[in-house]
């Protein structure tokens, strides 16, 4: 039986970008009935600085070997504005995995069956998310899960989940 590469999780909004100025756009949101706020989010998301702990903790972990791949459950037809903002940013990640543009399910069902099908390809040995229920469902696939930043426009900190 052949090993599976050691991977860590990360999110993109609020996690690895400091969203803290911008989280009121979505405080309410509903991806099924709010698409245009979500939009307007993700589109000033990528002018937003990103958040240096993070930064520096996927530097770690790609200088231990591990994958790092990005999980959002931004919706796949951003992927060149996620991109530009890593390029311009300077990150490099392994993987780039966002929801269908169809796909109006709650964020922390849609992450997790992501994540799911990529624990076929790695060993998912860490996650890194700014949401408590997606830290949950994670857990519930086995994988520990670090809480960085927030939804509430708290300075972006990190908290075992």
């Amino acid at each position: 039986m052949r090993s599976l590469p050691e991977a860590v999780i990360v999110s993109f909004s609020g996690t690895l970008v400091d969203t803290s100025l911008i989280n009121h756009l979505v405080a309410s949101h509903h991806p099924s009935c709010d698409a245009p706020s979500a939009d307007r989010y993700l589109l000033e998301a990528v002018m937003c600085p990103p958040v240096r702990q993070m930064v520096q903790l996927l530097n770690v972990e790609r200088n231990i070997g591990r994958a790092v791949l990005l999980v959002s459950a931004d919706r796949d037809h951003y992927h060149p504005h996620i991109q530009s903002w890593l390029d311009l940013n300077g990150m490099t990640v392994d993987g780039i995995h966002l929801r269908r543009v169809s796909d109006h399910r709650p964020d922390a069902l849609t992450k997790a069956e992501i994540v799911a099908g990529l624990q076929d390809q790695y060993n998912i040995v860490h996650a890194y998310d700014d949401r408590s229920d997606v830290a949950r469902a994670y857990h519930r696939l086995g994988i520990d899960t670090t809480l960085a930043g927030g939804q509430t426009g708290d300075a972006p900190g990190l908290a075992a989940a």
